[in-house]
């Protein structure tokens, strides 16, 4: 990630002259990891572009970072567990920002991102896990933060399976508005994908007798809702939700089938903000990216190694083409775990029509007319990703020591290997869930460093 060359900069917008006081904050700027969107609008001194930004400190910010930018002339917004703060404003205050105070750590432009759209229980293991081993993710709960929850669907029912389901997205953040609605019978107004991803995870079956159960049937589910048109700055208020809730809600799990394309750096917000989740002792999990088959198509949030990065398989235990791939060789760049994610059935929303029309010709042929109104089918590394959320469910259920570390160790080290896949393409291999609980139960595993997991 290129940094900000504020040397330059600060000469041609300002006509500064070298100065002691200058030359002691110029290393301070120098450290900034600032996005090349925001540098490329930056090299233009006439710009008058308004832009939203997220501004991440070393630390929690102060009153004073945040009274700081609200006299430059930023609109603000803090988050309470998160050390950031949204901000909008013309982009030429970046540059008095960045000549004003040290404690930045990096800055982002808010940006659109994609959720990645593109029988599975028994091919993993899960339903030996239920049979053989007792588990099925009672006691264990998993926040969705994707286009939200149908918890009207009998598979989904609120205040039994969805404890709690929260509606971003209804007021603005730089308003006085509320933020989010809590306790919403549905929040899965447009999209369905949400509503998908929560029954692979946890839904209990009851609209098929049991057929399109989830793989952690009995798990709970915390609906984040940040609808379809989902952004950097409603994700960050879904994940400071999470941070802010874990304990009311005992959140173990956060599932994200959404991501970006680019350039991995831990100090993104979303990296940073995952960070925190991680240290809080949630697992994180994020889909892979569908940018496959080319090499160096990984959606960057997931290369973190303090989560766990899902890529898609067929159901013949084959890498998916679309599934994205990462960098051979490199530290970070590659995937950790396959999970299928071709033509997956899962709980259909009523209200899902993105997701509705785009399974139909694959629902005729997968699914039985009794259950079409309640169910569809789809692929995608979104549709992998909640495999792993269900399978850590289960794991956490086994051993309630169970830590984000440990989940993505066991889960590396009990995979199923994939023959003619280099680990940049596959990770690992192919999940085995019940090898992956069997393991957890016994407390078998050794931890590997930080470091070694996503060599």
């Amino acid at each position: 990630m290129k940094k900000f060359s504020v040397i330059a900069l600060a000469f041609m917008l300002f006509g500064l002259i070298l100065s002691p006081s200058f030359t002691t904050t110029k290393a301070a700027f120098l450290s900034v990891d600032l996005d090349p969107k925001l540098q490329s609008l930056l090299s233009n001194p006439l710009s008058s572009e308004e832009v939203e930004v997220i501004i991440t400190y070393n630390d929690m910010p102060l009153l004073s970072d945040i009274k700081l930018l609200e006299t430059l002339g930023f609109e603000t917004k803090a988050f309470s567990e998160l050390p950031m703060v949204a901000a909008k404003g013309k982009v030429s205050l970046l540059n008095q920002l960045l000549l004003t105070t040290t404690n930045i750590l990096s800055i982002y432009s808010n940006e659109d991102l994609q959720y990645f759209l593109r029988d599975s229980r028994a091919l993993i293991g899960a339903e030996s896990v239920w049979n053989d081993l007792g588990y099925t993710g009672k006691g264990v709960t998993v926040a969705v933060i994707d286009s939200g929850i149908d918890a009207t669907h009998q598979d989904l029912k609120y205040g039994e399976k969805v404890i709690q389901n929260v509606k971003f997205v209804v007021g603005d953040l730089f308003g006085n508005e509320p933020l989010y609605l809590e306790n919403q019978l549905n929040t899965d107004t447009s999209s369905g994908h949400g509503t998908h991803v929560a029954g692979t995870i946890a839904g209990s079956g009851t609209a098929s007798d049991g057929l399109y159960k989830g793989v952690a049937p009995e798990a709970k589910l915390v609906g984040l809702g940040v609808g379809e048109g989902i952004n950097i700055l409603w994700s960050l208020e879904a994940f400071d939700y999470a941070i802010k809730n874990q304990e009311k809600y005992g959140i173990d799990v956060i599932s994200n089938s959404w991501g970006s394309t680019g350039e991995y750096s831990p100090d993104h917000p979303i990296n940073v903000a995952s960070k925190k989740a991680h240290d809080s002792g949630m697992t994180v999990v994020f889909a892979a990216g569908n940018e496959g088959p080319e090499d160096n198509t990984l959606n960057p949030y997931s290369a973190a190694p303090w989560v766990i990065s899902v890529a898609a398989g067929t159901k013949d235990k084959q890498l998916a083409d679309f599934s994205s791939r990462g960098v051979a060789g490199d530290e970070y760049l590659h995937p950790d775990i396959t999970a299928p994610g071709v033509d997956i059935v899962a709980t259909r929303s009523s209200t899902g029509l993105v997701m509705n029309v785009l399974g139909t010709v694959t629902d005729a042929t997968y699914i039985d007319p009794l259950h079409l109104p309640f169910y569809t089918t789809s692929s995608g590394t979104s549709m992998a990703t909640p495999h792993i959320s269900g399978v850590i469910a289960l794991m956490k259920e086994a051993n309630p020591s169970l830590t984000p570390d440990m989940a993505l160790d066991l889960m590396v080290q009990t995979a199923d290997q994939m023959a003619g896949y280099q680990l940049h393409e596959a990770g690992a291999g192919y999940v085995n869930a019940y090898k992956a609980v069997e393991a957890a139960a016994a407390g078998t595993i050794t931890v590997l460093s930080n470091n070694a997991k996503k060599k």
